[in-house]
């Protein structure tokens, strides 16, 4: 160890031996001595300058590869933050499309069934007016009791069934029915090309709603064409043939009525069902049209049958002393004369009553018949009522079901107290007893 620091020490004398550097100026020579220690002391000051300005250089050199590093590295983050912002934006947009679908679609459902219950409620309260009416009518005429004026031991007033029903629902047509309005709402929607679970689910739901109505007015319809052949097979009791007398009906309902109209029915109704943004050929819309239709045709018969007189004109008891057709003269009995009405006998002053609503159009004396009061029931329709003692009502005067027109007396052509009753059709008499049946135990059970 010794050895190698003496032989460095020579080796930096060697390397670093005395010099003299000489100067010359004006004549004057003048020298400076470099020692060994100052020489090894410049070097080293030199050396650190030579490694200060490397090291200063490199410094520089590689920071700046540092920041532009930083700086790359800070671009790709924000790279990757813009990335992420747009993706997040993107799905954001795609939710808030979808909301929207949501929305579109629920409210058009929401529109649909709005417009589909309020024709469901519309053609459920129409048809609960014509059936009131009717059992309103039912029970008035029932009110005159059974033949004699005496009341019928059964106490129910209820339209009997001369059609009869089928034995079981008609299960395949509704069947038919509820599966192909689920086809008609499943095959709409509002945006069409989109579909998740969401949507299908509403759809499905939406459908089994639709369906359930179309099958309820699919009953409504049976109820009210059940309801419509009962009223027909009662008018055909009367065997007058009143098909022609409801399609006159219809008419007269269906054209505008002049300011003369004697009728005066105005009345037109019926559940609105609307075509402007809804499925109106879907299968819905066509059932409730065809289901209006029949309570048009239901409403129609209803109206007539208020105009047929279906009453018997005495509420009290009595006894029918002459019916329709020929007789024997009760003046000269020795002849057979065409009787055209039926005579009711009861007790001096009985009420007469209406048979139907009409208005009065003639009350006065008139012949043969004494006391009379003659009806215009309208549709062809009138009633008479002859040989009466007292009149209470007068000529022009509107008179509804079972309101009082008169006593019975026996003025005019009479052998003593009745009433003579005739039912004219279009001026023609016809059988009183065949309208009374009909009122009386067509209605009663």
């Amino acid at each position: 160890m010794g050895r190698e620091n003496g032989r460095m020490g020579r080796a930096l004398v060697r390397a670093f031996r005395e010099r003299q550097i000489y100067h010359r100026s004006d004549g004057v020579v003048r020298f400076v001595k470099l020692s060994t220690r100052t020489q090894m002391a410049m070097a080293a000051i030199t050396g650190a300058a030579l490694l200060w300005v490397a090291y200063a250089s490199v410094n520089v050199v590689f920071k700046e590869q540092i920041i532009v590093s930083k700086e790359q590295q800070r671009r790709n983050q924000e790279s990757a933050f813009r990335r992420k912002l747009q993706t997040a934006e993107s799905a954001y947009d795609e939710v808030n499309a979808l909301n929207l679908i949501y929305a579109r679609e629920f409210d058009s459902t929401i529109t649909g069934l709005k417009s589909q219950h309020e024709t469901l409620r519309g053609l459920v309260e129409n048809k609960d007016a014509v059936d009131s009416r009717l059992r309103t009518l039912a029970e008035t005429l029932s009110d005159t009791g059974a033949p004699g004026g005496q009341t019928l031991e059964s106490g129910n007033r209820i339209m009997v069934d001369p059609v009869g029903r089928e034995p079981t629902p008609r299960q395949s047509r509704i069947s038919a029915l509820r599966n192909e309005a689920l086809r008609s709402i499943l095959g709409t929607s509002a945006t069409a090309g989109l579909d998740d679970d969401v949507l299908t689910e509403m759809r499905t739901e939406t459908a089994e709603l639709s369906a359930r109505q179309v099958v309820l007015m699919a009953g409504l319809e049976e109820d009210m064409r059940h309801a419509i052949a009962e009223l027909n097979q009662i008018l055909d009791h009367t065997g007058i043939g009143l098909d022609h007398v409801v399609s006159a009906r219809r008419q007269t309902l269906a054209r505008p009525l002049s300011g003369g109209d004697a009728d005066g029915f105005t009345g037109q109704g019926g559940p609105l069902i609307p075509l402007e943004g809804l499925a109106a050929s879907t299968t819905y819309y066509r059932t409730a049209a065809r289901v209006n239709r029949t309570l048009a045709e239901m409403t129609a018969l209803g109206d007539t049958m208020r105009t047929v007189p279906l009453s018997a004109p005495v509420g009290d008891r009595h006894r029918i002393t002459s019916k329709f057709g020929l007789r024997w003269d009760p003046i000269k009995k020795n002849r057979r004369a065409p009787h055209r009405g039926l005579d009711f006998a009861a007790g001096h002053q009985t009420p007469l009553l209406a048979t139907a609503a009409g208005r009065v159009t003639f009350a006065g004396t008139r012949g043969s018949f004494g006391r009379t009061v003659e009806i215009d029931h309208g549709n062809g329709f009138k009633t008479r009522f002859a040989h009466m003692s007292r009149l209470k009502v007068r000529t022009g005067q509107v008179v509804e079901l079972h309101d009082v027109v008169g006593l019975m007396g026996s003025t005019g052509r009479s052998t003593g107290t009745h009433l003579h009753y005739e039912i004219l059709y279009k001026g023609r008499q016809v059988d009183p007893l065949k309208f009374i049946e009909a009122g009386r135990y067509v209605f009663e059970s």
